[in-house]
């Protein structure tokens, strides 16, 4: 039965492809994801005229910016438009009642109110992200359009509030009701694809001592953090969320570990200076899918293997980076099973409890660049509107502020002005078309309902593919703004044209500032993403460097990841290569010093490594006239041999800081070039 049902789709699915053979280049599942928003338009606009509500169209906005193709994702952006429209109408109310007679300081609180809430917002990532860009041109949309009646600042925040309310009731009943597609299982899969790469390059690192480069490690870590943002939307919809959000989150940064561990286990071993027992040992434990230990375990089992087979060779300092190395590889991909079983079966042992942080690198020059766009191009359509004194310039004013507000966590802001002044028009005339050649044959709410569908479908097509979404998001959202639905629909041209020329003002206004006023560059984003891992490695050099763990492994990748991405958006450059993988040698000598001075740490614990680990300490403290290999060489001469006579924790101490202080030495020794090559450390001039 299952095959016949299964040949019946094939044949059906044939039948369409040869009638529509466009169809095969839509999004996938673009007619469910049609369907739901245009059921929860539905639901939310008759709720909304039944209920008389004073902006009917409030909904309709509403329903369009929360739909999202996952449940998660509709979910979780709802729970943030309340809270980003909470937080806008309390400021709203505030700066109306200090400057409700003073338009200047009015208009400059609110411009800088923006700024704020966009520099806030281009740090932030997700929907956190969104909520609060939302406060800032919530305000825009409460605040100035009371600037010529501020008494009723509180009634249309009151009336906007109970309309953005029912938009997301009806968005959050469909998505549940209808079993959309739920962010978590994305999320699932998405670990599952990325396990394969991930342990294809542990393999050829364990085995071969091949090093694929830095910049193939870049983007596979880049594709793991871009799983953080289905992390975000998934936590809503599971049971028990936040354990198996933190299993999601180590396994995780649990990838990144095995990559982290591969690079330097690769580039390590290409060197003829592991004995043979050595490398025999980590391929045999390696293999050994029963042992499930920590870093610890792992060590100590290599260590038994050579002296299984050779009892008297003792572990060389080159030995130990190799055996170190591959004991934190294999303990992460234990953990890395362990922490998927945790988000697809939400149980977990105890000691998995604790929390896994993933950090991310904020880019404060973006975000500076975009807050002040957002305040100059304010200021300027403020300027535009003061000076037409046109009645209605406060709705283009608050659509521009809308408008550049949304922009500003966009990469490429020209293409979203260009998606304003491209969506606008297009909706203008859709919304014009419907108010005066269809409504006026229904005026009943299923009519409404039918012809709204084609609207619907456009819409969520466009918003699907990445190359129209910023025109799908104008086209789509500000349709029944500018279509001006309401109790008692006006079909006046005259009032139609008045109040959508603002409209065409404002995205004109919208495209002027996000083309001309500060275009992303990147080339001076790279640079300054560049100064960061500097920023980074200097501080670890000097000491003062973030301790090593997670938080600092997920935000090295990211900002390594950052700088890829605006390396791909130049032209395509041989220099460009050598540039990342200089780059990419900084962010290994700043985590092998994190990593020695924990293992050091670690060691001074041990009665019989503590002056071995003091030594270590003051020789990982790297400054001019930068005489590190002698000392660094002096620390692991001073470490006592990891015989099998020493007890078993301090064993692995001294295993751990001799790989610590081998792998500060081997970076230093790749690092040295590019960082007097960029002026980072400069030889000390003779006197």
């Amino acid at each position: 039965m299952a095959g016949i049902q299964a040949s019946y789709r094939q044949r059906i699915h044939d039948r369409a492809r040869a009638l529509l053979p466009w169809v095969d280049r839509l999004p996938p599942g673009w007619v469910g994801f049609s369907l739901r928003t245009w059921c929860a338009l539905v639901l939310g606009l008759t709720t909304a005229f039944w209920l008389q509500l004073d902006n009917p169209l409030l909904v309709g906005v509403t329903v369009m910016i929360l739909a999202q193709p996952l449940r998660g994702q509709a979910l979780s952006k709802a729970f943030y438009r309340l809270l980003g429209t909470l937080v806008g109408m309390g400021v709203s109310i505030v700066l109306v009642a200090v400057w409700n007679q003073q338009r200047g300081p009015f208009l400059g609180g609110v411009a800088l109110w923006l700024a704020a809430c966009a520099f806030v917002g281009s740090l932030e990532r997700d929907f956190r992200s969104y909520a609060a860009l939302l406060s800032g041109y919530t305000v825009a949309l409460v605040a100035v359009n009371c600037i010529d009646a501020p008494q009723n600042v509180f009634n249309i925040a009151i009336s906007r509030a109970s309309a953005i309310t029912l938009g997301v009731f009806s968005v959050a009943v469909i998505n549940i009701l209808s079993g959309s597609p739920e962010a978590w299982r994305g999320l699932a899969d998405g670990l599952k694809q990325l396990t394969r790469p991930i342990s294809e390059t542990a393999r050829a690192a364990l085995q071969h001592g091949y090093d694929r480069g830095a910049q193939a490690d870049i983007r596979l870590g880049a594709r793991v953090l871009a799983l953080t943002t289905r992390l975000s939307y998934a936590r809503t919809e599971l049971e028990r969320g936040g354990m198996r959000a933190n299993g999601a989150r180590l396994a995780m940064t649990c990838m990144l570990s095995v990559l982290d561990c591969a690079h330097g286990l690769g580039r390590h071993t290409s060197h003829d200076s592991i004995a043979p027992v050595v490398a025999d040992a980590i391929a045999c434990i390696a293999r050994r899918t029963d042992l499930r230990t920590d870093q610890a375990g792992f060590t100590l089992h290599i260590l038994d293997a050579i002296r299984a087979t050779q009892s008297g060779h003792v572990p060389s300092h080159e030995e130990a980076f190799a055996i170190e190395r591959a004991a934190c590889m294999l303990s992460a991909r234990t953990q890395l099973h362990v922490g998927q079983d945790m988000l697809a079966e939400g149980t977990g042992a105890a000691e998995h409890g604790t929390t896994v942080n993933i950090a991310i690198q904020p880019n404060y020059v973006l975000a500076f660049i975009g807050a002040l766009r957002v305040l100059i191009g304010f200021s300027f359509a403020a300027g535009v509107c003061v000076v037409t004194g046109l009645p209605g310039a406060t709705v283009a004013l608050a659509q521009t502020a809308l408008t550049l507000t949304l922009a500003a966590t966009n990469v490429d802001t020209a293409r979203f002005g260009m998606g304003a002044v491209i969506g606008m028009p297009c909706s203008v005339l859709a919304a014009g078309m419907l108010n005066f050649f269809v409504l006026l044959h229904g005026a009943d709410m299923p009519f409404l309902a039918l012809t709204l569908l084609p609207q619907t479908f456009i819409a969520c097509l466009l918003l699907m593919r990445p190359s129209t979404a910023a025109i799908g998001f104008n086209y789509g959202v500000f349709f029944f703004a500018i279509l001006g639905l309401d109790n008692h629909q006006s079909y006046n041209p005259t009032e139609f044209l008045n109040r959508n020329i603002f409209y065409l003002l404002a995205a004109l206004l919208a495209f002027i500032t996000l083309v001309l006023l500060f275009p992303p560059s990147a080339r001076r984003q790279r640079f300054w993403m560049g100064a960061t891992i500097v920023r980074a490695l200097e501080r670890q050099m000097a000491g003062r460097g973030q301790t090593d763990g997670p938080t600092r492994l997920t935000r090295a990748y990211d900002r390594l990841a950052q700088m890829q991405f605006w390396t791909d958006r130049l032209p395509a450059a041989a220099c460009h290569a050598r540039q990342m993988e200089s780059f990419a040698t900084f962010t290994e000598l700043e985590g092998a010093l994190a990593r020695a001075r924990l293992y050091a740490r670690q060691a001074q614990k041990s009665p019989l490594l503590r002056p071995a680990a003091e030594r270590a300490q003051r020789a990982l403290v790297l400054r001019a006239p930068w005489d590190v290999i002698a000392p660094l060489q002096q620390a692991m001469a001073a470490v006592p041999a990891p015989t099998a006579h020493l007890p078993p924790q301090t064993q692995v101490a001294a295993v751990n800081l001799l790989a610590g202080l081998n792998a500060v030495l081997r970076a230093w020794q790749v690092a040295e070039a590019p960082l007097r090559h960029y002026g980072i450390i400069q030889r000390r001039k003779a006197t």
